[in-house]
């Protein structure tokens, strides 16, 4: 993946963050033998863990086993990052990518059982800046889309937007062309995504997106609140998520630890730092990843 695509990708994925261990706190403890697991197999993931820091695969491992709702084991392994060998610890924050998109579901799902909308719904009753989509042919023209992608498209992958990973593929390229990452807020984003086209008509296929990205948008747009001050009232406050969010404030900062994507050889590549505490600020663009 082309380095300053990811950096832009990171400012939306990687400004979620979740605790590694908050969950851990409060789950009662067992012997693997009481819960039927053998001790000694569990090691093998302490020495995965290892190995994998050793072969430079990753910086760091937290590792946990919940076996009938009872932590039986948990394991640290590594550092923070490649750069800053400090020893990753329980507690350190981790980015999230995109597990942020069974959240957006959780508060899209919430606004479906409020009667928002039905899963037929087209989403240009939402986003009418998707009006005229297009359709890339094998051929290279454009071609209009049968019809506007539903909530039910736009929630399963299945709409026909996609992300911009294949540099190889012409739907793609358009994507890395539009610079979707350096919107300065959802609006300017769906805009952007306005002039490209769809890999195919909605409904036909499926492909990993976008979508969710612009779910968000529609959550927004629906509650009439900023997606993450959505989020943040209807999820993470009633479930008590106080370790995430969406961008790190004074002392979380601190938490927060630098890691490494891996190379196309399955090796550490790009080195990506987190913005430190005394930097960190809110992001205008508060979108899933």
């Amino acid at each position: 993946m082309n380095r300053g695509v990811f950096r832009r990708l990171q400012l939306v994925w990687a400004c979620m963050l979740a605790a590694s261990l908050a969950y851990a706190d409060e789950l009662p403890t067992a012997s693997p033998e009481a819960e039927g697991v053998s001790a000694d197999r569990l090691t093998r993931l302490h020495t995965l863990a290892e190995q994998y820091v050793n072969e430079g695969k990753v910086a760091g491992i937290v590792t946990l086993v919940n076996r009938g709702g009872r932590l039986i084991f948990k394991d640290t392994v590594g550092s923070r990052s490649i750069s800053d060998k400090t020893p990753l610890k329980e507690s350190d924050l981790f980015r999230i990518y995109s597990m942020t998109k069974p959240i957006t579901a959780v508060a899209a799902m919430q606004l479906y059982e409020q009667g928002h909308f039905h899963m037929n719904d087209p989403i240009t009753r939402w986003l009418p800046e998707l009006t005229a989509l297009e359709v890339l042919t094998a051929d290279g023209t454009r071609v209009p889309a049968d019809a506007a992608p539903t909530m039910q498209q736009l929630l399963s992958h299945t709409a026909g937007f996609s992300y911009g990973f294949d540099p190889r593929d012409p739907v793609d390229r358009a994507y890395r062309e539009a610079d979707l990452w350096a919107a300065k807020d959802l609006d300017e984003f769906v805009n952007r995504v306005a002039t490209l086209p769809l890999k195919f008509q909605p409904g036909t296929n499926w492909h990993y997106s976008i979508a969710v990205d612009l779910t968000g948008l529609i959550v927004q747009r629906i509650s009439g609140q900023r997606f993450d001050e959505y989020l943040a009232e209807h999820l993470f406050e009633p479930l008590d998520m106080v370790d995430t969010f969406f961008c790190g404030t004074g002392g979380q900062g601190a938490s927060i630890f630098t890691e490494s994507s891996l190379g196309t050889n399955g090796r550490q590549g790009h080195h990506h730092r987190w913005l430190d505490s005394r930097a960190w600020r809110p992001l205008e663009f508060k979108g899933d990843g």
